[in-house]
């Protein structure tokens, strides 16, 4: 039996999936994965919560106990600095590495919008320990973003000002539409307020969960010793780790500053970075005269105009704006006038992948936020860099590898299937935003779908009692509970093809069969979202 060498490229979810998935496929094959940072990132406590839906944990694990836990897996702390396709050797600081088959699992790296050594982007745990401890004294910040980790940001930090600068009209664009994210924020005052009353009844106060947060504060690990590539993606629920607040030096020097949800988060809506200056830079002097707010009372070491001519000064910057797909690792130190001609990339930069996570080069495959994915025929399915897209796509990528590495001979008829392309059929992600279970299922936005005037359309079809069959025939219900649930159903042709659950429903399974199956729904209409119908029984 012929014993292959997986190389793997990267440490994080995917990377990590990846290689035990393939160890557990092909035990007597030989797997080494070449990571930045002597941490990476394991999965643990699984938890199936549907067919396609799970959730889990993230930790942290040394890669010594990785090497412990599968005997055929060794790791290599290094950077790589090219890769030879037709020798298939990988060149690193480190020596070279011979490969039978490369999975790239690189990840995606912050995109900056500007370089300033006031401003940090949030990507792995040095980043982490760096704001912490930048926020141990600071009095006021600026958020540049409106994704997963800035809404995560603006639920945590506390004891400082936050000046929050969002392109869009509406919090959490990303993830949600304006119904959903001022669902979400007014429930979130709600809860704040109910919880501040509760602490006042009982004579307690935040600071005991705080303690027990800084006690559970990573040690940063040495990547940082390496030259060009970050540490691993942070992972679900990464906030819980850590008491992101200022001291207590300062909130007992600012007493009357106190600050909750609604005082200290200051959003600056449809705008973005336009300039960033130092104390110390002859512009600013301009600006401040010019600048007519009354935000500059304190000497700021740095200061931040926005697009709408706002003038803020603060302690430092964070930029939440995206990642993007760190897929130099595979075309740096080729001889190519063109990346294109080595390896076919999107136009984000990400490498494309088939149906089998194979790239345009023989023998290599990618998976997680490094790679593009476009051959899911599903209309259900898309491509979002998400933790559990890392995780599914690791483990089919392995699976994948396998299939090659057997292919032809007697071994292929016995080889297991932990993985098959029916994980791609369903977008599926469960999160937690503002300290409530987040369900996505399918088009759970409308992604795709022409959306305009459709509240209109909805009125007029309910007006003139007709139920015409169109292929445009698209319908959206909702139903909330401010405090304690939102429910977002959207059929197309009466069929549900998305859902969005917020707080504990307990529809997922449910509305996950429905999209599914695909069974007509039309006769039902708004009643499918009504509390006094057990839809769960009634489908089932």
């Amino acid at each position: 039996m012929a014993i292959n060498q997986l190389i793997v490229i990267g440490g994080g979810i995917a990377g990590l999936t990846c290689a035990e998935s393939y160890s557990n496929l092909k035990p007597n094959d030989k797997i080494t994965i070449l990571s930045c940072s002597p941490i990476l990132k394991t999965v643990c406590n699984i938890q199936k919560i549907s067919k396609v839906l799970e959730s889990f944990d993230v930790f942290e694990s040394q890669f010594t106990d990785i090497e412990f836990k599968n005997p055929n897996i060794s790791v290599v702390i290094c950077d790589v600095e090219s890769i030879d396709i037709n020798q298939r050797i990988i060149k690193t600081d480190k020596g070279e590495f011979k490969y039978d088959y490369l999975s790239i699992c690189s990840g995606a790296k912050p995109n900056l919008i500007k370089e300033s050594p006031y401003l940090i982007g949030i990507r792995d745990t040095e980043t982490i320990v760096d704001l912490k401890n930048r926020l141990s004294d600071a009095k006021r910040i600026v958020l540049i973003g409106n994704g997963g980790i800035a809404l995560e940001l603006i639920h945590e930090i506390k004891g400082c000002q936050i000046i929050w600068s969002i392109k869009d009209k509406h919090i959490g664009n990303a993830f949600f539409d304006k119904d959903a994210a001022d669902f979400l924020f007014r429930s979130k005052q709600v809860k704040d307020k109910g919880k501040k009353e509760q602490n006042e009844k009982e004579g307690t106060n935040e600071e005991d969960e705080l303690i027990a947060k800084n006690n559970n504060t990573s040690t940063p690990s040495n990547s940082s010793l390496y030259k060009s590539e970050n540490g691993s993606a942070l992972g679900p629920q990464w906030y819980s780790k850590y008491n992101f607040t200022t001291s207590d030096e300062y909130n007992k020097s600012n007493q009357e500053k106190k600050y909750n949800f609604n005082e200290n988060v200051n959003i600056q809506y449809s705008t973005f970075l336009d300039e960033i200056y130092s104390k110390d830079d002859e512009k600013l002097k301009e600006e401040l005269i010019n600048n007519n707010n009354d935000n500059n009372e304190d000497d700021w070491p740095v200061y931040v105009k926005l697009s709408n001519g706002k003038l803020y000064g603060c302690n430092f910057i964070i930029s939440a704006t995206g990642v993007i797909p760190n897929s130099t690792i595979l075309t740096k130190g080729n001889n190519s006038n063109n990346s294109n001609d080595i390896i076919k990339l999107s136009n984000d930069g990400a490498i494309i992948v088939n149906e089998q996570m194979k790239t345009s080069v023989d023998r290599i495959y990618a998976s997680g936020d490094v790679c593009s994915i476009d051959w899911s025929e599903s209309e259900v399915w898309f491509q979002m860099r998400l933790w559990s897209q890392a995780r599914t796509q690791g483990r089919y990528t392995a699976q994948c590898i396998a299939n090659e590495s057997v292919k032809n001979t007697p071994q292929h008829d016995n080889l297991d299937q932990i993985s098959t392309s029916f994980e791609f059929e369903l977008f599926a992600h469960a999160t937690k935003f503002f300290g409530f279970k987040v369900i996505m299922l399918g088009l759970y936005n409308g992604q795709g779908l022409n959306l305009n005037n459709i509240n209109q359309q909805q009125q007029q079809h309910e007006e003139n009692k007709e139920n015409k069959e169109n292929e445009d025939d698209i319908k959206i219900y909702t139903r909330e509970i401010v405090g304690e649930q939102y429910v977002k159903v959207i059929l197309k042709n009466g069929r549900l093809i998305g859902s969005l659950l917020i707080g504990d429903t307990d529809l997922e399974e449910t509305f996950e069969n429905l999209i599914l199956n695909q069974i007509d729904l039309s006769r039902y209409g708004a009643e499918i979202l009504n509390p006094e119908i057990d839809i769960e029984d009634y489908f089932d």
